[in-house]
C-alpha cells in the first residue's frame, strides 16, 4: 500500500569521522535511498569546506565536455553509458582489479587530464590559426584571378593607367582603349557577401557615381575539397572565416593627385572588415605571386593535416573503450566527476568540527537495515578506521517530512501528473493511485471512438511492445515515460466508442436492431422486449432525434459520473481526518461536506437514473423536469409541481428535509470548529506534539541539535561532537536573536514606532506551516480573526465551489458531442457523398482531405483538448476535495538519479 499512502520516513542523525567520511557516503549514494538535511542553508557555498572540490570537478567536467565537442567534429565514436546503476557497480570491481582506491580517481583523471587538455588546447588553437592563413591566402589568390578576369590584359600595358577595358564597360570604340583618356585608380579586396550588396551603395553613394564597382563571389569548392582530403569538418569552417563566405570587390576611381577619394574609400573597406591587397604591376609579378600563393596553400594543407593528426590523436586516447566498463575513457571520467561533485555536495551540508562530520538525513523506515549493514561492511573492510554512527531521531517539531512513493514504468506518469500540481502531504491519501484509473476515463468519455481510439491503442501497445529497443533512441525516449497513459487512454477511448457505438461517424449493426420499420413509412418502432446487448441502437444514429437522444444521454451522465467523483473525493477526506486522527475536522468538515453533497448533488444523480428507469410513452407529458425539480426545492420547499418522480406526498416530503438539512449542513461547517478550537486553546485542553529531540537548523528555533546519544558502537569522540553540539545551540541562539531584532525593527518601521524600543520580542515568532493533520501549535500566535476567515472561505469555497465543480463535469458532455460531430463532418463532406454517388473522383480527392483533417485535427489538436480538460478535471474538480498539494517530495542523494539526469547535450 506504498502507493496508496507515501512510504513510512525516519529521521536519522549520522555522526562520522573525516577518514571515512568519502567511504560513507559513497555507498549512500549508491543506496539512493538518504536525503541528507543541510545544516547551514543561508552558508554561501564559497564557505564551505569541500567548495574547492566542486570547484575543480567543475572544471574537469567542463574541459571533458570540450573534448567530446571536438570528438563530435572529428566523427570519433564516443561510447556512451546505457546503464548507470551497473557502471556504479562495475567500477567498484574495476578499482579493485587494478589495484585503486576508488576515492582517489578525482586525483588521478584531474592530473591526467590537464596535460592533455593544453597540449589539445594548443593543437586547436594552432589549427584555427594555420585555416585562417589559409583562408586568407586562398581569398588573395582568389583576388588576383578575378582582378585578371576583369581587367585584362590592357592593364599591364604601357598606360595602363590612363584607360579603360572595352569589356568592363569601357569605351565601345577599340581604337580608343590606349589612349589616355583618364588618370585611373584600383582598390581591390574582398567583403562578407551577405554585407557585399550594402557596400557596393554605400561606394556609389560616397563617390557620387566617380567609382566603378565589380562584385565576384568566390568559388570555395576547392578549399573545401582539398579540407576534406583531411576530414576535418572543423577546417570547412575556418577556411570560410565562421562560415562567412567572401566576395572579391574591385574599385575603379579617378584619383589624379588628389588622395580624398581614396581615402574615404578606405575608410568605407575598413567599416566594412575588408581585406585589401594589392596588385602586381607587372605580369611576371603577377605569375610569381600567383606561385608562391600557391606554394604556400600547400604548405597550410600539410600543417593542417599534422596538426589534425595529432588532435585525432590526443582525442583517440579519451575514446578508447574500458574493458571492464564497456564505454569510453572520457565517458567514464565523466560520470565519476559527476558522481564526485554530488558526492562532495552533499558532504558540505554537514557541520565540520576537526576530524569529525555531524548531519541529520531523512530515509524510508525499511532501509535502516540496510544502513547498519553497509556501515558494518565498511568497519569490516576498514578495520584501522571507524566509520562512524547512525542513530535514529524523533523528527523535528513543525519540520515536514518528505514524501516518498515507490515507482515503476506504470505509475510513474500518473505520479507525475499529481506531482505537477503539487506534492502529497506526508502519509495523506495519494491521488496518484486514482489517477490511474480516472484520468483516463475522463479522456475516453471525451475522446470515445472505435476508430481514434483504436489507432491510440495500438500506438500505445506498439511503443509499449518494443520499449526496450525504442528506449535507446533519442527521439523516444520522452514517449517511453507516457507509453501506459497513452496506452489506457486508448483502451478507454476505445471501451467508450464500443458503448457510443461510433466508428469515425459510422455505426456498427452486428447485433441487428430493437427497431423495426413501419411499411410505407419513415418511422420505425420498438420492439417490446427486445434489450440492445452493448451500447446505442445503430437505429439512433438515423432518427430525426438523434442530437438532442444523445445531447440528453451524454449531459446526465456527465453529472452523474462528476457527483459520484466528487463524493468519493470527499470520503477519501475522511479517510485522512481518521488516519491522522483529525477528529474534528471530521465531525465539523467531513460529516457536513458529506451529507450536502449526498442529499443535493447526489439526489439529482438518483432522481436521473429514477427517469431512466420509468417508461414515459404514453404519458411525456407528466414527465417531471429534473432541473425545474432542483430548482424548486429552495424556492417553493421541495414543490413537484405536480409531476413527481415517485408517490407525490413521499417526494416533497423527501424533498423538504433536504432543504432543512442542505441548510443546516452550512451553519455545522462554519461554526464548530473555530469554536471548539478557541476554546481548546484557551483552557488548555488541546493537544501538543511531544517536545522535538531534534531540530533542523532550517528551522531557526530556539533548540539546536539533539544531544550525542551512547551506543555500543560509538566512536571515540563523544566529547568532541557534544562540544560541537553546544556551540551550536549558542550559534542557533545568537541567529534566532538576530533575526527577532530584525523582524521587530521591520514592524516597527511599518507602524511608524521609534526603531531604538524593544519590547515584546517574544510575540515576533516566525509562521511554521503545520504538519499535515496538525492544528498548530500553543507556541506560536494564535489569532482568532485569521481562523474565523479562515473557516468561512472554506465554507464558501465548498458550497459554491459544489455548484460549479458539477457544472464543471458538463465538460465531458460538450467534448464527446464536438468529438462527433466533427468526425461526422469531416466524414460527409469529404467521401460520404463520393460513396453515396459512387463518384471516384470525388473519393480520390476527399480521401487525403479527409485522412489529414482526421489525423491533424482529431488525433492530435482533439486529444491534447481531451487530454488538458481531464487533467483539469482530476486536479480541480477531485483532488481539490481531500488534496492539500503542499509536501515536500523525497529528494535522495543518489548516484544513478544524477548521472541519469545530467545535460545530454554538453
Amino acid at each position: 500500500m506504498s502507493f496508496f499512502r507515501s512510504e513510512t520516513m525516519a529521521y536519522y542523525q549520522i555522526i562520522v569521522p573525516k577518514e571515512s567520511a568519502w567511504e560513507v557516503f559513497n555507498e549512500m549514494g549508491k543506496l539512493s535511498m538518504v536525503q541528507v538535511v543541510d545544516m547551514s542553508p543561508d552558508e554561501p557555498h564559497v564557505n564551505r569546506p569541500f567548495y574547492q572540490y566542486i570547484r575543480r570537478a567543475d572544471e574537469v567536467i567542463s574541459k571533458l565536455n570540450v573534448l567530446e565537442t571536438e570528438m563530435l567534429k572529428y566523427k570519433i565514436k564516443n561510447l556512451k553509458c546505457s546503464d548507470y546503476q551497473q557502471f556504479l557497480e562495475r567500477i567498484t570491481l574495476y578499482t579493485k582489479d587494478i589495484n585503486q582506491s576508488e576515492d582517489k580517481w578525482f586525483d588521478l583523471i584531474e592530473s591526467t587530464l590537464d596535460e592533455k587538455y593544453s597540449q589539445l588546447i594548443e593543437q586547436i588553437q594552432n589549427l584555427e590559426q594555420i585555416s585562417v592563413r589559409k583562408n586568407t591566402l586562398f581569398e588573395h589568390k582568389a583576388v588576383l584571378i578575378k582582378s585578371k578576369e576583369v581587367l585584362g590584359p590592357t592593364y599591364y600595358t604601357k598606360g595602363r593607367n590612363v584607360a579603360i577595358n572595352p569589356q568592363i564597360g569601357g569605351v565601345p570604340d577599340q581604337q580608343k582603349v590606349t589612349q589616355p583618356l583618364y588618370n585611373l585608380n584600383y582598390l581591390v579586396g574582398v567583403v562578407d557577401r551577405v554585407e557585399a550588396n550594402r557596400f557596393k551603395r554605400m561606394v556609389f553613394r560616397a563617390s557620387k557615381g566617380n567609382a566603378w564597382i565589380v562584385l565576384s563571389d568566390i568559388e570555395y569548392s576547392r578549399l573545401d575539397s582539398s579540407l576534406e582530403t583531411g576530414n576535418l569538418d572543423s577546417d570547412k569552417s575556418a577556411a570560410k572565416n565562421l562560415d562567412k563566405q567572401r566576395t572579391v570587390f574591385l574599385i575603379v576611381y579617378t584619383g589624379g593627385g588628389q588622395d580624398f577619394l581614396r581615402a574615404k574609400l578606405n575608410k568605407i573597406c575598413d567599416s566594412f572588415n575588408c581585406a585589401k591587397f594589392v596588385l602586381p604591376d607587372d605580369p611576371q609579378l603577377l605569375v610569381q605571386k600567383t606561385l608562391e600563393l600557391d606554394r604556400s596553400l600547400d604548405e597550410c594543407d600539410n600543417l593542417l593535416r599534422l596538426t589534425a593528426g595529432k588532435i585525432k590523436e590526443l582525442l583517440l586516447e579519451y575514446a578508447q573503450i574500458q574493458p571492464q566498463l564497456k564505454i569510453s575513457l572520457l565517458e567514464m571520467s565523466k560520470l565519476l566527476m559527476v558522481k564526485e561533485k554530488t558526492l562532495y555536495t552533499n558532504l558540505n551540508y554537514l557541520y565540520q568540527k576537526e576530524r569529525i562530520y555531524i548531519g541529520f538525513f531523512w530515509a524510508p523506515k525499511h532501509v535502516e537495515g540496510e544502513l547498519h549493514h553497509m556501515l558494518h561492511q565498511l568497519s569490516v573492510s576498514q578495520s584501522n578506521t571507524s566509520v562512524g554512527q547512525i542513530i535514529e531521531l524523533e523528527p523535528p517539531e513543525k519540520v515536514l517530512t518528505p514524501t516518498y512513493f515507490k515507482i515503476n514504468d506504470f505509475n510513474y506518469v500518473f505520479q507525475e501528473i499529481v506531482n505537477t500540481y503539487g506534492i502529497p502531504r506526508y502519509k495523506e491519501v495519494n491521488p496518484g493511485m486514482f489517477a490511474v484509473m480516472f484520468f483516463p476515463f475522463m479522456f475516453g468519455i471525451m475522446f470515445g471512438d472505435i476508430g481514434h481510439g483504436g489507432v491510440l491503442f495500438v500506438l500505445a501497445f506498439l511503443l509499449v511492445k518494443n520499449a526496450d529497443t525504442l528506449r535507446k533512441l533519442p527521439d523516444f525516449a520522452g514517449l517511453m515515460q507516457v507509453r501506459y497513459l497513452f496506452l489506457l487512454m486508448g483502451i478507454c477511448a476505445l471501451y467508450c466508442g464500443i458503448i457510443y457505438n461510433d466508428f469515425m461517424s459510422l455505426t456498427w449493426n452486428i447485433f441487428g436492431s430493437c427497431f423495426e420499420n413501419v411499411p410505407d413509412s419513415e418511422e420505425t418502432v420498438y420492439i417490446k422486449g427486445c434489450t440492445y446487448p452493448i451500447g446505442f441502437d445503430p437505429k439512433w444514429y438515423i432518427a430525426s432525434n438523434e442530437l438532442n437522444f444523445f445531447n440528453s444521454f451524454k449531459m446526465k451522465f456527465a453529472i452523474i459520473y462528476g457527483v459520484t467523483q466528487m463524493i468519493f473525493g470527499i470520503l477519501l477526506k475522511g479517510v485522512n481526518n481518521i488516519y491522522f486522527k483529525d477528529y474534528l475536522s471530521f465531525v465539523c468538515e467531513f460529516l457536513p461536506q458529506l451529507i450536502f453533497m449526498c442529499i443535493t448533488f447526489g439526489y439529482m444523480a438518483i432522481m436521473i437514473m429514477l427517469k431512466w428507469g420509468q417508461s414515459w410513452e404514453d404519458r411525456t407529458d407528466k414527465a417531471p423536469s429534473i432541473i425545474n425539480a432542483m430548482i424548486n426545492i429552495p424556492l417553493q420547499g421541495g414543490s413537484t409541481e405536480g409531476k413527481p418522480l415517485f408517490d407525490l406526498e413521499s417526494q416533497e416530503s423527501l424533498q423538504q428535509s433536504i432543504l432543512f438539512w442542505s441548510f443546516l449542513c452550512i451553519p455545522w461547517m462554519l461554526i464548530p470548529k473555530p469554536i471548539i478550537e478557541i476554546i481548546q486553546h484557551y483552557s488548555g485542553k488541546k493537544h501538543d506534539k511531544k517536545p522535538s529531540k531534534a531540530l533542523e537548523p532550517k528551522d531557526e528555533s530556539k533548540e539546536a541539535l539533539l544531544p550525542m546519544q551512547s551506543s555500543q558502537k560509538s566512536i571515540n569522540q563523544s566529547a568532541l561532537a557534544e562540544e560541537l553540539r553546544l556551540q551550536l545551540i549558542q550559534k542557533e541562539k545568537e541567529k534566532e536573536l538576530k533575526r527577532k531584532q530584525l523582524e521587530e525593527q521591520r514592524l516597527k518601521e511599518q507602524a511608524g514606532e521609534d526603531i531604538q524600543q524593544k519590547d515584546q520580542p517574544q510575540q515576533i515568532l516566525p509562521k511554521q506551516q503545520e504538519q499535515s493533520g496538525g492544528h498548530g501549535h500553543g507556541h506560536e500566535e494564535f489569532d482568532i480573526g485569521e481562523l474565523a476567515v479562515h473557516q468561512i472561505i472554506e465554507t464558501i469555497e465548498f458550497v459554491l465551489g459544489s455548484i460549479s465543480n458539477t457544472a464543471s463535469y458538463l465538460r465531458l458532455w460538450a467534448l464527446s458531442l464536438a468529438h462527433g460531430q466533427l468526425a461526422k463532418v469531416f466524414f460527409e463532406k469529404c467521401i460520404g457523398a463520393g460513396i453515396v454517388d459512387g463518384n471516384v473522383i470525388v473519393l480520390v480527392i476527399g480521401w487525403p482531405i479527409f485522412l489529414h483533417c482526421t489525423i491533424g485535427v482529431l488525433m492530435c489538436m482533439d486529444l491534447m483538448e481531451c487530454f488538458l480538460h481531464a487533467l483539469r478535471l482530476q486536479w480541480v474538480e477531485f483532488q481539490s476535495k481531500f488534496y492539500k498539494a503542499d509536501g515536500i517530495k523525497f529528494m535522495p542523494f543518489s548516484f544513478k538519479e544524477v548521472l541519469t539526469n545530467q545535460p545530454k547535450d554538453q
